[in-house]
């Protein structure tokens, strides 16, 4: 399968672990919102210019049916808290 099938359906599949919005009229499968609340777009993911972009989340394992749909703020804030030497799998000399 060529990898732009699989992030296609890894997407999909993020995006169906997020919850609907209520009231929403027209295309209910446009705006949702992540396990946070935060309101995103199908059309928006990886557009970290957008307000309502998202990534795919792993909840810390590699395991595809854990990936979930996330706001990029929401990923960004949890990566500023991460000890550089974790994000690069190395540790930092102190």
């Amino acid at each position: 399968m060529p990898i732009h099938a699989m992030l296609e359906d890894l997407k999909r599949a993020a995006w169906a672990r997020t919850s609907p919005v209520s009231g929403q009229q027209g295309n209910s499968w446009e705006f949702r919102k992540d396990c946070l609340g935060n309101l995103v777009r199908f059309a928006d993911y990886g557009n970290r210019h957008s307000p309502f972009g998202w990534e795919i989340d792993t909840l810390s394992t590699h395991d595809p049916d854990t990936f979930q749909a996330l706001h990029w703020r929401a990923i960004a804030a949890r990566s500023e808290h991460i000890p550089a030497g974790l994000l690069s799998g190395t540790a930092v000399a102190a």
